[in-house]
């Protein structure tokens, strides 16, 4: 009787030491555990998390947040793609000597922008053209009153800034990354990188 318990005593505690700390989760991943009593627990390593008051108006802020989002992932692509077609405007510019030349391509070229992209523009929101304005500025690194005044001239940039004034746009509108378009920028950068789209 002796020899048998001895001989069992041997066989769980060589059994225990082969099993030394590590149990599968239901998916087969590898634990490790300890032993209380007669339960075997495992253990599992989470990362530390701060727990942050964001205030009562917390729900408020997210919801503005989203619809900013959403405002910058609609009017993001046409901001890129006016910046790209007035940068080719400069370009052509460029080339072109004869002052009646760069009058008349202007126009042919204002033209075919409004045929393009005049229902979309005009379909935007006050916000949405706000973020609009902003991101051209981004883009091109002038203002959209500076666009108009180097493609239409001074009087045509001051009668449609008085009117961009009238709903509520400023055509003069700075794009600042580190100030009041801080949430636009990392947006942004957030559409750059893939992470929305």
């Amino acid at each position: 009787m002796k020899s048998a318990y001895l001989i069992s005593c041997i066989f769980f505690s060589f059994f225990f030491q082969i099993a030394n700390g590590f149990c599968q989760d239901k998916k087969g991943t590898k634990l490790p555990y300890i032993i209380e009593g007669i339960d075997t627990i495992p253990v599992v390593n989470l990362p530390d998390v701060n727990i942050v008051d964001y205030g009562a108006d917390y729900d408020k802020r997210i919801k503005e947040y989203y619809r900013l989002r959403f405002n910058v992932l609609k009017v993001y692509p046409y901001a890129r793609l006016a910046a790209l077609k007035i940068n080719q405007l400069n370009d052509s510019l460029s080339k072109i000597k004869s002052d009646r030349l760069k009058k008349k391509y202007r126009k042919e070229f204002e033209e075919r922008l409004r045929d393009d992209f005049g229902k979309t523009i005009e379909g935007l929101s006050v916000n949405q053209g706000k973020i609009f304005i902003k991101l051209i500025d981004r883009q091109t690194g002038n203002t959209g009153y500076e666009i108009i005044k180097d493609v239409k001239g001074s009087f045509t940039a001051v009668f449609l800034q008085t009117s961009a004034r009238v709903f509520g746009h400023n055509l003069k509108d700075d794009y600042d990354p580190e100030g009041d378009d801080k949430q636009i920028e990392g947006i942004v950068q957030q559409i750059e990188a893939g992470q929305i789209n």
